[in-house]
């Protein structure tokens, strides 16, 4: 096992090399079958394990995030 197999992921910081087209295509399809989580579900998030909260500006540039109208 080598340091990327161990590494743990963190909000915020970016992904190493070999893992992110892996995890933009978990994450779209997911998107694409349960739609995105909204900005009070990322804040949930944050909060439970105790990270600080970036501003919604830097969630939505990071993420897909729902428009918390249309969210269900």
């Amino acid at each position: 096992m080598n340091a990327a197999d161990t590494w743990e992921p963190q909000p915020g910081v970016p992904l190493p090399p070999g893992q992110r087209a892996k995890a933009e295509a978990i994450v779209a399809e997911l998107v694409s079958e349960r739609g995105a989580p909204t900005l009070e579900h990322y804040r949930r998030v944050y909060r439970s394990i105790g990270v600080v909260w970036p501003g919604d500006e830097e969630i939505r540039r990071l993420y897909p995030v729902a428009d918390s109208a249309f969210a269900g």
